[in-house]
């Protein structure tokens, strides 16, 4: 498996580089350290290859300007004393270190894996193509009897065959220029040769980006040929109201006939751009052929059997997923379930039985469901708990940082200060920690308005989990699976928590949600005492298969981020402009503007919002509000939508608030 290096694998990668290259100089190594500086200012080009926990394989890259006509350098110039200052965010090339695969498990096609991934990312980001200098490593073995400049003309004609470079031109580099006293290196006499593969080369295994949908006409991707709603979507509607609840709300009068990627066609014709992503569901977009595949050859095997009653592979093949990519190298278990709601409470049922204890710590703005437990935990009263009590007992809820909402004559140290002390506070003036199973956090608030909780926060969550045998639980059931430009949210503050939710893109779409974890938590029931009837159905299973395998490819994840830095782009333009536009925050690409009547008193402005949503809507693309004071539009796009796409947009919810 080929996938993000976390922080998590620098010490094997650098105990993994003595195995590849046994005889570099050490002062040309690269050490943990510098995989965690180069993990902080590129993540995106990070890979490694596992065999489960164990780093076999890697390679690091940079971004750089190059002329590739006029490349001298040597190692030393690209290292600059510590590697990661020559990396230039606006570079037009990747340039890529082939740390290389272990001795044991060459042969396996790991190298080109590798190498595939490094292009999917060039596609990703734009760039001109991928430079590396090879190692000419058979050198060091005829030097004796050839010079460099005949291998080097052997290489390029094909007579020579090197253990390193000719696996290089197979996966399409060209050979450029002879590169003398590069590093050194016996092996290869200190030679090594500029090479090059262009972004328009194809590389075995790589997967191009499916091409932006072709615009037909000056409108781009969004087509109207009727009012919003249209005659068949009113007629719908109109059903809607007279068979369903009346309590379940809808953020638009959009009746949807069918969507592909980040596009959806109503009953009447119209086609959206979709900004809102089934409530961050849709990371891998609407309809991803893959997916839909799977679920059709699942459903012609059997729908479901109920893993209650007998064992099927999708289930334990999942699970297995799930304990590979979650945050943490330690043993790890999985428990499937139906909703994001369902699996925070059995991570809720775990840890008190794994503690004995029956406290639960919560936060302000925090939402983690509508079951009893669950809308016990959750925040913001009147949409969601009004009516509804009473609620589950011992629980403790606690006040979470949000910065925006600095308190009148604190600064934003001052005021995390005294949101930390507050952690501590309630250990004596709301319950011992002694009777304290879990806190439970999402590492971003999504219903309080797409709040990241401060790094030293959750460090301090964490501190005082290790210290009182308390389970630390990370609902990642919005935040997950690429949502922030990383697979989970957490994974930006290098915290490891004990227990992982996920939901929502898990299943693209799909009714399924996990419960991942420290094993021995995950063993602490007894046989009988968790499950449920569709908990892991074997559709949701294989959809969430292809989601999770999608999401986690490296290239998928630096679009996501691609579309972050465009979404903070043109949202700062509002801000700039708008003085409605209070605040632009949020990770990634899960991104938030907050909507003011006053920038000073900060007074919320829902009734605007509103308006800007259902304007946005008439325009052509589907939005929602979020926030404790519904004051919020949120950005949940399918993460598989164009720049394009994306764009137009956020050009017509840019338009929408100009008119407010």
């Amino acid at each position: 498996m080929v996938t993000a290096t976390r922080a998590e694998h620098a010490v094997q990668l650098e105990a993994l580089q003595f195995e590849v290259f046994p005889t570099l100089a050490d002062q040309e190594r690269f050490k943990a350290a510098h995989y965690l500086k180069h993990l902080e200012l590129f993540p995106e080009g990070q890979f490694v290859g596992l065999d489960g926990a164990r780093v076999v394989a890697a390679t690091s890259t940079i971004r750089r300007p190059f002329d590739p006509g006029h490349f001298p350098h040597t190692f030393e110039d690209i290292i600059q004393g510590g590697w990661m200052t020559s990396h230039d965010p606006a570079g037009e090339w990747l340039y890529g270190a082939d740390i290389g695969v272990h001795p044991g498990y060459r042969g396996r096609g790991l190298a080109m894996a590798l190498y595939a991934a490094r292009q999917e990312l060039v596609w990703a980001l734009g760039l001109r193509g991928q430079l590396a200098a090879g190692m000419m490593s058979g050198f060091g073995a005829v030097k004796d009897r050839m010079r460099a400049e005949e291998y080097f003309e052997g290489l390029r004609a094909g007579r020579i065959n090197d253990p390193t470079l000719s696996m290089q031109l197979r996966a399409g580099f060209e050979i450029r220029a002879l590169l003398p006293d590069y590093l050194h290196d016996p092996v290869c006499d200190n030679y090594s040769v500029l090479i090059v593969l262009d972004a328009a080369r194809d590389v075995p295994g790589a997967i191009r980006p499916a091409p932006a949908h072709q615009k037909g006409d000056q409108m781009g991707f969004i087509k109207l040929k009727t009012e919003v709603p249209g005659p068949r979507s009113r007629e719908l509607l109109a059903r809607r109201s007279a068979a369903v609840a009346s309590g379940l709300g809808k953020a638009t009068d959009v009746v949807i006939d069918r969507a592909e990627g980040a596009l959806v066609h109503d009953v009447d014709g119209n086609t959206f751009i979709d900004l809102v992503g089934g409530i961050g569901m849709l990371a891998v977009g609407h309809s991803p052929p893959a997916v839909v595949h799977a679920i059709e050859e699942q459903a012609r095997k059997f729908i479901h059997v109920c893993a209650l009653v007998a064992t099927y592979e999708p289930y334990v093949r999942l699970s297995e997923l799930l304990n590979e990519v979650t945050p943490g190298s330690f043993p790890k278990k999985t428990l499937l379930a139906n909703s994001g709601a369902e699996s925070v409470e059995n991570a809720v049922k775990l840890a008190r039985r794994y503690t004995g204890r029956p406290a639960i710590i919560c936060f302000e703005g925090g939402y983690h469901g509508r079951t009893l437990l669950t809308l016990s935990l959750t925040s913001k009263y009147n949409l969601f708990k009004k009516g509804f009590g009473p609620f589950a007992p011992e629980i403790v809820r606690l006040p979470a940082p949000n910065l925006y909402r600095t308190p009148p004559g604190m600064t934003e140290q001052q005021y995390l200060d005294w949101s930390v002390q507050q952690l501590e506070l309630a250990f004596t003036a709301q319950v011992d920690p002694s009777a304290v199973a879990a806190f439970v956090i999402e590492p971003v608030q999504g219903e309080a308005g797409f709040i990241p909780i401060p790094e030293r926060f959750l460090r301090r969550i964490r501190e005082l989990c290790d210290q009182h045998g308390i389970v630390m639980i990370a609902d990642e059931v919005q935040c997950g699976f690429g949502r922030t430009g990383k697979l989970f949210a957490v994974e930006h503050t290098g915290i490891v928590p004990d227990l992982v939710v996920t939901a929502k893109s898990l299943g693209a779409g799909m009714p399924i949600s996990a419960v991942t974890g420290r094993a021995e938590i995950m063993d602490s029931a007894h046989l009988g005492g968790i499950g449920g009837t569709y908990g892991g159905n074997p559709l949701a299973c294989v959809a969430a298969i292809e989601a999770v395998e999608a999401i986690r490819r490296p290239a998928f994840l630096a679009h996501a981020s691609r579309l972050g830095d465009v979404m903070r782009e043109v949202m700062h333009g509002w801000q700039a402009r708008h003085p409605l536009v209070g605040d632009v925050r949020g990770l990634g690409p899960m991104m938030l503007a907050e909507f003011v009547r006053d920038r000073v008193t900060k007074e919320p402005a829902p009734d605007e919002t509103l308006a800007i949503i259902k304007r946005t809507v008439q325009g052509g693309v589907l939005a929602m509000r979020a926030g404790l004071f519904s004051n919020c539009i949120r950005l949940l796009p399918p993460l598989v939508i164009t720049e394009e796409q994306l764009r137009e947009g956020l050009e017509v919810l840019g338009g929408a608030i100009a008119a407010q």
